[in-house]
Parts: structure tokens; C-alpha cells; sequence
């Protein structure tokens, strides 16, 4: 661990069941005295690294930094304790498979002034690997366990290592990280007050079988229907802003609606001559394809396994399918990694091909999932309800987790609880992709405080909240989650914010257009008159 990035005294903990060791800075700040690994010795009877999470943060406030490694829970977890501390609680969500301690996401935390505390789930693997889940603790490590474990002992840590007990805990996680707030708040409804949950990759045993769904509708990778070119899908993302911009009713490179779009969008007009451009034209059988990616992947008797994607998402289609190099398996995401879940979790062996792909898979995904407990598939949340409260947040270009599994647990919470407005709120990003981002193309205004967005725009590894003066319960909505857990203020919409660099250097930035994300099921409508890059432009029906 690299001490000197950070104005704090690091520390290593561990004792029989955890490993101890202290590192100390030069400079020791005020509430720091008692940052030692004697101290945490008395509170609790190795770092491995962190590959997931490579990027560390930079320009913290004075505090204590904790390692934490439970060798028989097989995890370890990392604390930031601030000497400026305002007895609020912040756990940190992970991201995909990834295996490290996500110390990014805990700087953008530890700037607000809470306790922050993130997990490596178990192990230590970076993107895109999947073979690291050989053991059931390990599974069920990613699942929850991991987080679970470690949420109960940091809170210990925390208020031993301030003499002062929580007063609220909070959680803000992104696409696994989404999952695992919601995986919490199910098992033990208080474990957090409130939670910020974007773009949940909820439903692990449907999720997966989907992604392999993916890669077969694109093998064999010479067939004619597999899309194999980045380009494509950027020739169909652009089509598709084309036809369905103003079905909004107004044109401005966001598509909006995404039910009208739907119903009128012509897909044959990417249909031309690929012996002439085979870069941008089509042909029917890759349509076809298309066409399937867009559909849900239903299997015998009208079962529902996994919403597809939206219109509007498909420039980040090569998520799951690219690259898809025909000579190295290692280079070809639909042989490799799209098959990786079957071979590890669900022990089908490393010899399993993903040609071998049907759909009895679901039916095993499901299976498995029961002992492993990874899906956060409950939808009566009535014991959270009595103290919680929930911001969901999801893109409506998002071409990783589709925004229409998103509704789907929106919708089937509503549908087992009736309203549930008073403490579960669901908000819809137009033009946002997976978790942060925007097609160039389209420049949505999509920064409101969720989980990684932040360090996305500058000053990148020392960021938090949103930038240029909107760091505020209006434009941050983990802010408006605070102060509606604390003081009663019902999230009704938050205004999202896009950013122009203003030079070639990537370190400068002015604000390009804002407007507010309203509470579903209820959309912006422009007024009509006002600058359409103005939130006050825009009102929610």
C-alpha cells in the first residue's frame, strides 16, 4: 500500500481470526492519536492488493486508514475514519465481479464526512476475470457475506474508534454495487437507513444465462447474423437518435420516451449494401439479431429470464460482446467471459464451451442461486419501510444491466406492496449509460451524486458530489437521500448536471446543460419557452 498518497495513518488489522499490522504517516492529525495497531488490537480479539480498484484516491481530509482481513470469513475490508467526522455512516458498493477494496468510491464518500467502508468481496481479480469463484465461501462471499460481515465489524470499529455511537448509515452502489445494497436492506432491514441504488444488476440467476443468451444469438462469430463491429452499433445508436429524438416532442439528441420510440422505430432503414459500406450497412440476418437483443429472453411456457435492451443503449452493446477475436479465446468475451458464470459458479467445469449454451441453464442458474443467495429478488420490503428509505436510479441508455430490469423490480415491489412513495423513490436517467456517462453524441445531462460518478469529470481522483457549485441536496442525490432520511424532505425530483471541457487538457470543465430527473412513473416535459439546457426550463407531469 502506497502510504504517502494520503495525509493519514494507515493501518493493518488483524488478530487469530484477523491479521495485524500498522504502517504510520510522518504527520500525525488531530483526532489521529489513537489511529495505531494497538489501539485496534483492543477493539477486535495482510494486504493482498486490490486489482479491481487500481485508482486511488487523492486530496482526502486528514484521517485514519483502516485494513481490515478476516481470515476466516476469507475477506478483508477497508475503512476511512476522518478526524472531521459527522457520525454518519457510509458503505460502498463494488462493481461487477471485480475483487479489491473500491478506496475510490470511499474518497468521494470520506468528503462528505462520513465513515466510509467498501469490501473486496472475498478476493482480489480485475476485469472481466471469473475464475476466481473455485469455493462456496467465495460465492457466497461476492453474494453478501463479504459486505455483511464487514458492515457489522466496521461499525464496531467506527464508533469504538470515536467513543460515539452511528447516528445514520447509509449505502450508495452501482450495477453490483446496486445489487448488494438491495441484497442488505433484504436480509436485515437495519443494517441501513437509507440507500442509494443505481442501476442494479439485481437478478444474478437470470442476469448471467442472458449474457451467454448474448454471445450464442452472435456465434459462430462468421455466421451472418453476428455483429462483430463496433461500428455497427454506433451506426444503429445513431439511427435510432435519428427516428426517435423529437417523439418527445423535443429535438434535442436525447431520446426520452422510450415506449414511443418502440413502437415507431424502423430498423430496416440500417439495411444497405455491405459489399459497398460494410462498416455502417447491415444485413438482414444481423437485424435479426438486433432484433432479438432488443426482445426479452423468454424460454418454454412464456417464463420470463431477462429483459433486453433498450432503444437508445446500443453503443454500449460491446459490453458482452466485443472483443470477439476469433484466433485467441482469451481476446473473444463471448468464449471466455460470457461463459465464465457456468463454469465457476455453477461448477459446470473449465472444459464448458459456450456453444454448449441451452436453456436448461436457467433452470441450473436458478438452482444454484438458491444456495448462493446472490439475486436480491424479494419485493416485499414492509420491514425496511418502517425505517428506511430508497433513491433507485437507472440510465435509460444502458447497455450493460437494460433499464427495463430496472422497472421490472420497481414494478414488481409496487406490485407485492402497492404505493410505496413514502419510502421507496425510482428515478430514470434519459441518455445515461451504466451507472455514469453519455453517448458523445448525445451529451444528457446525467451527474446527480450516484455511486462513481463523481470521479468521471475533474478533479477526477479527489471529486465528490457534483461539480462547480451544485454540490447540494437539489443536484446530489445522495445528499437528498440524507435529508430525506434526517429531516423528512421527500425526493420529488433531483436536477442532473452535463459538463463541457473547456480545453484539450481534460482538467477543465463549464456546465453544459441540467434538468431534473423526476419520479417515476412521471417524465420532464419542456415548457415550451425556457432554454432547453436550463432545469428550470423543465417540469415534471
Amino acid at each position: 500500500m502506497v502510504v504517502s498518497v494520503f495525509p493519514t495513518l494507515w493501518v493493518l488489522i488483524g488478530f487469530l481470526t484477523y491479521f495485524v499490522e500498522g504502517v504510520p504517516h510522518t504527520t500525525i492529525p488531530r483526532q489521529s492519536v489513537t489511529c495505531t495497531v494497538a489501539f485496534f488490537e483492543r477493539i477486535i480479539p495482510e494486504e493482498k492488493g486490490d486489482a479491481g480498484y487500481p485508482t486511488m484516491p487523492s486530496g482526502l481530509p486528514h484521517l485514519c486508514a483502516v485494513i481490515v482481513n478476516n481470515r476466516t470469513g476469507g475477506y478483508r475490508f477497508g475503512i476511512f475514519l476522518p478526524d472531521d467526522w459527522n457520525s454518519r455512516f457510509l458503505g460502498i458498493g463494488s462493481y461487477s465481479f471485480l475483487g479489491g477494496i473500491n478506496w475510490l468510491d470511499m474518497g468521494s464518500g470520506v468528503q462528505y464526512g462520513m465513515a466510509s467502508l467498501s469490501t473486496d468481496t472475498g478476493h482480489s481479480s480485475g476485469a472481466g476475470d471469473l475464475t476466481w469463484p473455485t469455493t462456496q465461501q467465495r460465492r457466497v462471499n461476492w453474494a453478501y457475506q463479504a459486505l455483511e460481515g464487514s458492515v457489522a465489524l466496521g461499525k464496531t470499529l467506527i464508533e469504538s474508534y470515536y467513543d460515539k455511537q452511528i447516528s445514520y448509515s447509509y449505502f450508495s452502489g452501482c450495477s453490483t454495487g446496486g445489487r448488494q445494497g438491495l441484497k442488505q436492506i433484504q436480509r436485515d432491514p437495519d443494517i441501513f437507513d437509507g440507500v442509494l441504488v443505481g442501476a442494479p444488476a439485481w437478478d444474478t440467476k437470470n442476469l448471467m444465462p442472458w449474457i451467454s443468451k448474448l454471445a450464442t444469438w452472435n456465434l459462430p462469430e462468421s455466421a451472418d447474423g453476428s455483429i462483430n463491429d463496433n461500428n455497427l452499433y454506433l451506426r444503429l445508436q445513431e439511427e435510432v437518435l435519428r427516428q426517435c429524438d423529437s417523439l418527445d416532442g423535443v429535438q434535442d439528441n436525447i431520446v426520452s420516451s422510450l415506449s414511443a420510440c418502440e413502437d415507431q422505430f424502423d430498423i430496416n432503414q440500417i439495411s444497405c449494401d455491405i459489399a459497398t459500406n460494410k462498416t455502417n450497412c447491415w444485413t438482414q440476418a444481423q437485424i435479426d439479431t438486433a432484433q432479438k437483443m432488443y426482445g426479452d429472453y423468454v424460454i418454454d411456457g412464456g417464463d420470463l429470464v431477462y429483459n433486453g435492451y433498450s432503444y437508445s443503449s446500443e453503443s454500449d452493446w460491446g459490453t458482452f460482446l466485443l472483443p470477439a477475436d476469433t484466433s485467441n479465446v482469451a481476446n473473444n468475451i463471448r468464449r471466455s467471459f460470457d461463459a465464465e458464470y457456468e463454469r465457476t459458479f455453477m461448477d459446470y467445469g473449465s472444459d464448458w464451451q459456450i456453444t454448449s449454451y441451452n436453456d436448461s441453464v436457467v433452470g441450473d442458474a436458478r438452482v444454484r442461486d438458491q444456495s448462493v443467495q446472490a439475486s436480491a429478488d424479494q419485493y416485499d420490503l414492509g420491514s425496511f419501510r418502517n425505517k428506511g428509505k430508497i433513491i433507485l436510479y437507472g440510465g435509460l441508455a444502458d447497455g450493460t444491466v437494460p433499464v427495463k430490469h430496472t422497472n421490472l423490480y420497481y414494478d414488481r415491489t409496487t406490485d407485492a406492496m402497492g404505493n410505496v412513495d413514502d419510502f421507496f423513490r425510482y428515478f430514470q436517467i434519459p441518455g445515461m449509460q451504466h451507472c455514469w456517462g453519455t453517448p458523445s453524441n448525445v451529451k444528457a445531462p446525467w451527474m446527480m451524486g450516484g455511486a462513481g460518478q463523481a470521479v468521471q469529470r475533474p478533479p477526477y481522483t479527489s471529486a465528490h458530489s457534483v461539480p462547480l457549485g451544485n454540490n447540494d441536496a437539489q443536484h446530489d442525490a445522495l445528499l437528498a437521500l440524507i435529508d430525506w432520511v434526517e429531516n423528512g424532505e421527500e425526493v420529488s425530483e433531483i436536477i442532473a448536471s452535463e459538463f463541457n471541457f473547456t480545453d484539450t487538457s481534460g482538467q477543465n470543465i463549464a456546465l453544459y446543460r441540467q434538468r431534473p430527473l423526476c419520479m417515476y412513473p412521471q417524465t420532464a416535459v419542456w415548457d415550451g419557452q425556457g432554454d432547453q439546457n436550463e432545469a428550470s426550463s423543465w417540469n415534471c407531469s
